[in-house]
């Protein structure tokens, strides 16, 4: 079977793609990865079939439009959706200039939710079967604990529905620029967000969760399926850093980094994460990320680059970190507690849920990080609060197969 994997987005948008391609080729398939340019040497690496998008996430995320999105949004939703339109309408040709000669060469299309328009024209025209995948929960529902904003987190209620068809709608508006663009590029007339809200529709769709974080709703209807999380393996030829090896050999160390959340404050939030290691008595590992975070503060600071998940989690005593799926999960599955510094987007949910299982401490919002929270939430850290919980959560996590699920379920789609 010949699977095309069209995903649009940051590392935590094409990981989990990358970890998926590989599961399907261990099936048998011939998987290839449409993505940003900077990640050829991702996929690639892993043996997977590699298409450019025709642009660098990376410069995308350090441009004007890409800071005040990742680093200027925390305050107001109508700025977030504002500045995510702003970005996704600069890069519109450039996706649909990569992804519109692909049409009829997959037997199976797997899309992200943000392109799930997109591909469900080009598999019209093309043919093959489609499938979506979401890495945080998009559905409506009435179920508190599966929305992405809830009115009524801890219930059940017709408002959490109502809600999510709101913010479905919304998200719809944002992401159909990119679906226009190409089927204009197909021949076809613009749907605008009505296209969009009928291909997730008709769409059947993954949730690459664990249902121990995000149990199946009722009223979903089996529409996502909830497969478990889809981790990469870490690079085997990975040597970490004799610094970093002794740093954390010496004494229980935290992590705190915001991965690609890039921000015009690194300086001062460098200061702020230092001051707090500082007060908690608690060493900090600082991984740079996108927004290129430092700290002159050598004694209780070891900034760090780019480390595997994986590698690092089991080794540190929590994780403070923005709260994209990914991060979260990895943490997660490490067993240790999390702290979330929500940006944008599905952050916050995955903040209240990392609270809500007892994993971790009550996150907070960009805009209201500061040195009492971070000192709070590392001295919890050195207490060992939320140890045991977590230590269990990621004993049934690593238990887990999503990959393995969401490979028999994308056969059985094409069966």
């Amino acid at each position: 079977m010949r699977v095309n994997v069209i995903a649009a987005g940051s590392r935590g948008d094409v990981q989990p793609m990358v970890a998926l391609g590989v599961g399907l080729q261990r099936a048998g398939h011939t998987v290839t990865i449409c993505a940003g340019d900077d990640f050829e040497p991702l996929v690639t690496s892993h043996g997977v079939g590699f298409v450019p998008a025709g642009l660098r996430i990376d410069e995308l995320i350090a441009s004007e439009l890409g800071v005040a999105w990742l680093g200027e949004s925390s305050r107001s939703p109508w700025h977030e959706l504002a500045a995510m339109r702003r970005l996704v309408e600069s890069t519109v040709e450039g996706y649909a200039g990569a992804w519109v000669p692909l049409v009829g060469s997959a037997d199976l299309w797997v899309s992200g939710f943000l392109t799930v328009h997109a591909v469900d024209a080009m598999v019209a025209v093309g043919g093959g079967r489609h499938v979506t995948t979401e890495f945080a929960p998009m559905r409506p529902t009435r179920e508190g604990w599966a929305g992405l904003q809830p009115p009524l987190p801890r219930r059940s209620s017709v408002a959490n529905r109502v809600a999510g068809q709101a913010l479905l709608r919304t998200v719809a508006s944002v992401i159909a620029v990119a679906g226009d663009e190409a089927r204009v590029e197909m021949g076809l007339p613009r749907t605008g967000r009505r296209g969009v809200l009928d291909a997730v529709r008709r769409t059947p769709a993954l949730l690459a969760a664990s249902p121990t974080v995000v149990p199946p709703a009722p009223d979903w209807e089996g529409n996502p399926a909830v497969t478990g999380y889809w981790f990469l393996d870490d690079d085997p030829g990975f040597v970490p850093d004799a610094r970093l090896v002794s740093w954390l050999g010496e004494e229980r160390t935290a992590y705190v980094g915001f991965g690609s959340m890039s921000t015009r404050e690194a300086r001062p939030l460098g200061e702020l994460v230092a001051r707090a290691a500082r007060a908690a008595g608690v060493r900090v590992v600082l991984h740079s990320g996108s927004a290129g975070l430092e700290s002159h503060d050598h004694e209780w600071v070891q900034a760090v680059g780019a480390v595997p998940h994986g590698w690092l989690f089991p080794r540190v005593s929590g994780a403070v970190h923005h709260g994209g799926a990914g991060t979260t999960a990895a943490a997660l599955r490490a067993g240790v507690p999390q702290a979330v510094v929500a940006h944008i987007g599905d952050q916050p949910f995955w903040g209240r849920r990392v609270w809500e299982l007892g994993v971790g401490a009550r996150p907070v919002r960009r805009h209201a990080l500061s040195v009492e929270w971070l000192t709070e939430v590392l001295r919890g850290f050195a207490r060992g609060e939320g140890a045991e919980r977590a230590r269990l959560v990621g004993n049934g996590i690593r238990r887990e197969d999503g990959v393995g699920r969401a490979v028999e379920l994308l056969t059985t789609c094409v069966a």
